[in-house]
């Protein structure tokens, strides 16, 4: 029998998730959920001490909980939206910055 893309002979079935792959999400998501009380005060002081890590932080949360688009009108490659941080100058010179 010639081979034929989408046919696997053998293992898994396409698309099954591996048994280690998943009991290690199943423990990761355990974590999370644990540790969800203590988000919004970490999130805040994050927020509070340091926008631009916070700005880092809340994007990577963000591309686990969106899904990421696709441009169906060319060669598919994903959409990845810009976010532009503006520096608030005022806090720089107010701390005696340039």
């Amino acid at each position: 029998m010639a081979f034929e893309k989408g046919h696997k002979l053998s293992g898994n079935r396409k698309g099954k998730q591996n048994v280690v792959t998943r009991t290690v999400k199943e423990i990761y998501v355990d974590i999370l959920t644990h540790e969800q009380q203590f988000w919004p005060k970490i999130l805040e002081e994050l927020r509070r001490d340091d926008p631009y890590k916070y700005m880092m932080v809340m994007d990577k949360l963000s591309n686990k909980v969106v899904a990421n688009k696709k441009d169906i009108t060319s060669d598919d490659k994903s959409i990845v939206p810009s976010i532009t941080i503006i520096e608030d100058r005022t806090k720089r010179e107010a701390d005696g910055g340039d």
